[in-house]
């Protein structure tokens, strides 16, 4: 068997164990190889040892099924994790977010069949292909109306503009009065999603008024609630301008995700907030009727 020919068929032998045990010796059986000559063909073939291919297939797996709402502890029992925090480690160094950021952000799609080609393509070599913009924000205060959802009734973060009416929300009258109301601070809006409980499916949506003027708090209502954003660094992706909002979240946050994330010398940092970031261009006055918005994560380097 020709080393291409061996490599295609050991990756596609993976996927179809990918939850049952696998080793080097069992690989190289299939193969046809000693564990030695398979090993070294492998490696320098792919470009990793076997068995760290086989993590990183697992963990690919692992993260569509929390996108799908299984639980992290059952995730790692299930792709063969002695532990919880092991999983939790080696899912966020191989992805630099951790499992719970899965919840609600935009669906993972199950991983594909990998034949050579795409397995060195640049997508595994870590090569990104969007271009975010990195900021560095100052702090500033979200007022806005809360909800508590559960996730059977939102999928995802991406999803919030096309439920805002299950949401029981009337956004324009509320975005009217907040704009009305707070009126020393610039024109954004934010969208944000917070305290959430991956048990029991539950979160808080914040539809909300970006507040960067002291003189504006005072003017807050007893149904109104305040989340501070501590700025900090931030990667910035912009949504292409579009008619359909919808679509183009849900597109950007799946590259943030499966490509940029993974292959970046950032990390999401989760001691903060990240959050949809609205102003003028929402409103379709720059892009002939088309319309955009920003996703912002807040990031750290990754651990060496």
């Amino acid at each position: 068997m020709e080393n291409k020919e061996m490599l295609q068929h050991i990756l596609r032998y993976i996927d179809e164990n990918i939850r049952e045990e696998l080793s080097v010796s069992i690989l190289a059986e299939e193969a046809g190889y000693s564990p030695f000559h398979f090993s070294r063909i492998f490696t320098k073939t792919a470009g990793m040892p076997a068995m760290s291919y086989v993590t990183r297939r697992r963990l690919q797996y692992a993260r569509y099924d929390l996108s799908q709402g299984k639980k992290a502890v059952d995730a790692a029992v299930e792709y063969g994790f002695e532990t919880h925090a092991g999983f939790t480690k080696a899912f966020k160094r191989c992805f630099g977010y951790p499992p719970s950021f899965c919840f609600l952000r935009a669906g993972i799609t199950p991983p594909c069949e990998k034949d050579q080609e795409y397995f060195l393509s640049g997508e595994e070599k870590g090569e990104k292909k969007m271009n975010p913009h990195i900021y560095e924000f100052t702090p500033f205060s979200v007022i806005g109306y809360p909800q508590r959802q559960r996730k059977s009734n939102v999928k995802r973060t991406a999803d919030i503009p096309a439920y805002w009416d299950s949401l029981k929300m009337d956004s324009a009258a509320l975005l009217t009065k907040l704009h009305d109301t707070f009126t020393a601070s610039k024109h954004f809006e934010i969208s944000m999603c917070y305290d959430i409980d991956t048990e029991n499916g539950e979160f808080t949506y914040l539809l909300g008024r970006g507040i960067d003027n002291p003189a504006d708090y005072e003017k807050m209502e007893p149904d109104m609630t305040r989340v501070d954003i501590q700025g900090g660094l931030y990667a910035v992706f912009s949504t292409p301008p579009a008619e359909d909002y919808l679509v183009a979240i849900q597109d950007t946050w799946h590259e943030i995700l499966t490509d940029w994330l993974p292959g970046s010398e950032f990390e999401f940092d989760d001691t903060r907030y990240d959050f949809e970031y609205y102003d003028h261009r929402d409103h379709g006055w720059y892009f002939g009727g088309k319309v955009q918005m920003d996703i912002c994560i807040p990031i750290r380097l990754k651990e060496k």
